[in-house]
């Protein structure tokens, strides 16, 4: 006769069995390894998963699994970046329109409250003279909310494309809470961007200006070429250096010397990759598809209306004469209205698929080059 026990479970005994009978109990579910057992005549409890007898040809226990892949955190083929950037738009619609109106509302207000200066009379005598034109106080306040708002709107826009990308749920108000957040940073930021645009555009136009005033035509005409030259250079490698300037100013949460500084690393990194795969001639890409697109979109919904003008026009002096009428007019009639008010719809519309399509790549992008750290796996805590 085998060795007899005693079981217990949830404070109550049973038995004496043999150890065949916890083996049946086993196989039944009626015994797991957490109850207690003890041998007749014996005082001490054990778990019956110690008991070799009955339980040593159990299997080990699963490892515990592996903690979720981080998706966003990921390498993409091309096809990939469209379809994450149409999901990501389509997913934020609402949230990026919210943000979009921001800026949309006071730019329309804007260029329909802001005086026309017209064109000098190249015929008059005193040719070049452009009256200063005054600006109302409404174009005024306007211009000063547009400043004021769009940083909210760009932090807005990489806020909401980073929390569809990283599969998080926050709130509009959450979202713009964060987004007046980075407003001194994204301002911040833009004003060394901008800044450094306008610097590079201008000062090479004034100095072309002055070598065609200067009355050397042979000389003018090579300083221009070589100003020029150096103008289309310096603005190429600032392109290419801010590529990813409001995704590390918000995403990196970075200062903003930080941000431009890891936007032109970021966009440098991977050199002995194959181009297509590069961070810089993909953000090219993506960005020329998108300027593309909208000119294509704001020729398609200016085209009916353009047409509906040149209604009865049976020649090209007609034809002038409209566009003249038309330059000059400080009344807009109801086409002009209707015109503007699709394009700036149209400009909501489509700015965010841009926003969308770089939050993509910069994950894409840092994935590639390596750059991916705990920080940028961990959810993100919005401020």
């Amino acid at each position: 006769m085998g060795e007899e026990w005693i079981v217990r479970v949830e404070g109550k005994e049973y038995g004496p069995v043999e150890t065949d009978a916890l083996r049946e109990w086993k196989r039944e579910g009626r015994l797991i390894p957490a109850n207690e057992l003890r041998r007749v005549g014996d005082e001490r409890w054990i778990s019956a998963g110690e008991l070799s007898d009955v339980f040593g040809d159990a299997e080990p226990a699963a490892p515990p699994p592996p903690p979720p892949q981080q998706d966003f955190a990921r390498a993409r083929t091309w096809r990939q970046i469209f379809v994450e950037t149409f999901r990501t738009y389509r997913r934020g619609f609402v949230p990026f329109m919210l943000f979009g109106l921001l800026t949309s509302v006071p730019m329309f207000a804007l260029q329909w409250t802001f005086p026309k200066v017209p064109l000098p009379d190249l015929t008059s005598v005193t040719s070049g003279a452009i009256p200063a034109p005054t600006v109302p106080p409404i174009s005024v306040a306007m211009l000063v909310l547009l400043l004021l708002v769009w940083p909210v709107s760009a932090a807005g826009f990489q806020i909401v494309a980073d929390d569809v990308v990283r599969g998080q749920r926050r709130s509009f108000g959450v979202q713009f809470s964060a987004a007046l957040f980075y407003w001194g940073r994204m301002l911040a930021a833009a004003v060394l961007v901008y800044g450094s645009y306008f610097f590079w555009f201008f000062v090479p136009l004034a100095a072309m200006i002055a070598f065609i005033s200067s009355g050397n035509p042979l000389l003018a005409s090579i300083m221009i070429l070589l100003i020029g030259g150096f103008m289309v250079y310096m603005n190429a490698r600032l392109f290419i250096n801010f590529l990813f300037w409001q995704q590390t100013a918000v995403l990196g949460a970075h200062p903003p010397l930080a941000a431009l500084r890891e936007s032109k690393e970021l966009a440098r990194s991977m050199p002995e990759a194959p181009r297509l795969e590069r961070p810089l001639y993909r953000g090219a890409i993506i960005a020329s598809v998108w300027l593309l697109l909208l000119l294509v979109l704001t020729f398609g919904v200016q085209l009916p209306f353009m047409l509906a003008r040149f209604v009865g026009i049976e020649n090209p002096e007609q034809a002038m004469a409209l566009m003249q009428k038309i330059t000059q007019s400080q009344t807009p009639d109801a086409l002009m209205i209707a015109a503007d008010i699709v394009t700036a719809a149209l400009n909501l519309l489509v700015r965010p698929l841009l926003a969308a399509g770089f939050v993509v790549l910069y994950y894409d992008a840092k994935a590639r080059s390596g750059t991916m750290n705990a920080k940028d796996l961990r959810d993100r805590e919005l401020p």
